[in-house]
């Protein structure tokens, strides 16, 4: 038994000491073969960030449309230059336009009028999309509110209906396709992105 691993060992040795190093062909193989796992590699990760930056948008939108829900069930005041005081609006709601497809806000209504209408009711909170997203959509018309009522936060919409459905887009790609994302809202105020 000693005597056949002693064999062994020899045989090991002889050939570590005949072959000491790579040929020229051995290193160029392995660098191709590294090189093509890393490019693949990065090509996968370019793809990923983009559509995580479209998720993070989605995510951004729906947040907000929460953040303007929590305003309404909150009784959250505002102050209204018409009156110089601070008064709770009749609603808050999120505003969407597709002739600025990259920017949002969050309003209160103080006259109780459907939608968003400038001067009456206040902006509170500005929002604008990560750089290469924009707003695609609303299944019909350029503009697009949710809105809450105070104090019971029950949601509505307008122009009316009974759910919204806020589409983005990768800027310069058309939906349906793997670079859009749809934020549903619907009549009882859950938000859902797919």
């Amino acid at each position: 038994m000693k005597k056949a691993l002693q064999k062994l060992i020899n045989f090991f040795s002889k050939i570590h000491q005949a072959k000491r190093g790579f040929t020229l062909t051995e290193a160029l193989v392995t660098i191709f073969v590294i090189g093509m796992i890393s490019s693949m590699m990065i090509v996968n990760w370019r793809r990923s960030e983009s559509q995580y930056q479209l998720l993070r948008a989605a995510q951004q939108i729906a947040q907000d449309i929460r953040k303007a829900q929590d305003f309404a069930l909150s009784g959250k005041q505002m102050f209204w230059p018409p009156t110089g005081q601070w008064i709770v609006p009749k609603s808050y709601g999120i505003h969407f336009s597709l002739s600025n497809p990259t920017f949002y806000f969050i309003y209160g209504d103080y006259i109780g009028n459907e939608g968003y209408q400038s001067p009456e009711d206040i902006e509170e909170t500005n929002a604008w999309l990560e750089q290469g997203v924009e707003i695609y959509s609303f299944g019909g018309g350029n503009v697009k509110d949710v809105i809450f009522s105070i104090p019971d936060g029950f949601v509505s919409f307008y122009p009316s209906g009974n759910s919204a459905t806020i589409t983005i887009a990768r800027s310069g790609y058309t939906c349906p396709s793997t670079n859009c994302k749809d934020i549903v809202v619907n009549s009882t105020g859950e938000i859902s992105i797919r």
